[in-house]
């Protein structure tokens, strides 16, 4: 079964690197399906996706705190790939905070600095949907019939 590719959009790579559509709650909240929060880590106990709607990183956002999106907007950046001081102190610090999506911020933003965004998305892209049934998967769910291949 062939699906259209998802195109890159901008305002989903949020500035720390990560890809918002990736997100287990936005991804749970845009299908309505709560498989995607199941599978996260067991810190995160909510379970109710009406709770979930979330424009991304750089719309009405529901991460919570965070340090890299004021610099970043301040800073009137796209992404930390953009940054002459990337990367920083705040950067290094969210990769490496136990979280285990968060290990990818820094790799994802060497790749946009040194090829584009474009080409980055171009890699991320066959892990937002199963290559088989096109299931939409998330940063801790992936097809349950067919794996991560």
């Amino acid at each position: 079964m062939k699906h259209a590719k998802p195109t890159v959009d901008k305002t989903m790579l949020a500035y720390c690197g990560l890809y918002c559509g990736q997100c287990a709650f936005k991804t749970a909240h845009d299908t309505g399906d709560s498989k995607h929060l199941a599978a996260i880590p067991y810190r995160f106990t909510v379970r109710d996706l009406s709770v979930y709607n979330c424009g991304g990183c750089k719309g009405v956002c529901i991460c919570g705190v965070c340090k890299i999106k004021p610099c970043a907007s301040a800073r009137n950046i796209d992404s930390c790939a953009d940054c002459t001081d990337f990367p920083c102190p705040q950067i290094t610090a969210f990769e490496q905070d136990g979280i285990p999506h968060h290990k990818s911020a820094v790799e994802n933003l060497r790749t946009i600095r040194q090829y584009g965004i474009a080409h980055w998305f171009a890699q991320l892209t066959p892990a937002l949907r199963c290559p088989h049934c096109g299931e939409r998967q998330s940063w801790y769910y992936t097809c349950q019939e067919h794996g991560n291949t």
